[in-house]
This record gives C-alpha cells, structure tokens and sequence, in this order.
C-alpha cells in the first residue's frame, strides 16, 4: 500500500471535527505518514528512558495543549518540531482522527498528516531517544498483533501490542495505528 492509496482512502467525516480546547488533559500528536521504500510508513519515536513520565515508551511526537495553541494541528505541529525538529512547513495536515481517551485520563486527539519528501527530523533529543518509521503494511497485519495482559490501579487490563525491534508498541499508540488502519486499509 502506498502513500497515495493510503490518502485517498482516508476521508473526513462530520465527526472528525477538533475537540474544543481547554478541557481536562487534552493533548495532540501528529501521526505522521511518509513513503519509504514505495511503502505508506508511519513515523514514530521512542522516548528517552530519562523521562519521568512513560520512558522508553513507543509514541507519536506530540503533547499537551498549551494556550497559546489554537487548534489542535498547532499543538501537533508545535509539539512535533520540539521533541524532533521536524519543520511544520514540511508536514501536510490531512485530518483529525478520533479522539483517544487513555486509561490515565488524557484526552489525545490524533491528527493526520504527510510529511514532504524533503522532510527532515532529528533523530535524537532530549525527549526523544529515537525516530523510526514501521510500514502500514505491516502494521496491517493482524497475526502481529497480540494480546499482552498488565495490571493498572488493581485491575488487569488486555491491551494489543505489537513487538518491534525498537520496543513494544501498545497503548495509545497502538490505538492510534489501529485506528487509522481501519479507516484506510
């Protein structure tokens, strides 16, 4: 599947309108989406096992909003060029997936975008221990895929997971690209 296909399956509907600002942890992180090999690819980091807050975890660039930012996209954008340099004039917002709410209580909302196929990044940061990118190919397997159990304020949650050779990519994250698998694939 290439990055074309994957665009033009993608269509916005009424109810990928951005959620309001301001209301209870409310984040945004750009799902970026580039062509590698003649492969849709997403772009993902694993970040610094120095941080307090989910070290070493597999994610998308992105954080919380801050009141300067006046949408979503800008929050995405802004965040995205912090943790990896990535120039917001190099990436194409495309849409708004649905809204993720985690188990912790953020509020996530994914937003779409390509990125120019001059696009740059920093591969290494403060926040950010590493940059990669995973094929939706791949991704869209399901046999990858697999059921991992972990225990959260006393309860055991399942969640699906996939294991890569940067880390294990579950949780929010894995939503996410699940999320977006379904509206393309």
């Amino acid at each position: 599947m290439n990055l074309e296909h994957v665009i033009s399956r993608f269509s916005l509907s009424a109810s990928d309108q951005a959620p309001a600002l301001g209301q209870g942890q409310e984040s945004a992180v750009l799902v970026p989406l580039l062509e590698v090999d003649g492969q849709a690819s997403v772009l993902l980091c694993k970040r610094s096992a120095q941080l307090r807050n989910h070290p070493s975890q597999l994610c998308f660039p992105g954080g919380k909003v801050e009141l300067q930012d006046k949408s979503v996209i800008t929050t995405a954008l802004r965040e995205s060029q912090e943790e990896i340099a990535l120039d917001p004039l190099q990436v194409n917002p495309v849409g708004i997936l649905p809204l993720h709410t985690t188990l912790t209580g953020f509020r996530i909302t994914p937003v779409l975008a390509t990125l120019a196929q001059s696009a740059t990044w920093q591969t290494h940061s403060d926040e950010v221990e590493q940059v990669f990118t995973l094929s939706l190919s791949l991704l869209a397997q399901q046999e990858v895929w697999q059921p991992v159990q972990t225990r959260l304020r006393g309860k055991t949650v399942t969640f699906n997971a996939l294991m890569t050779e940067h880390g294990l990519l579950w949780g929010a994250t894995a939503k996410i690209v699940q999320q977006l698998l379904a509206r393309v694939a």
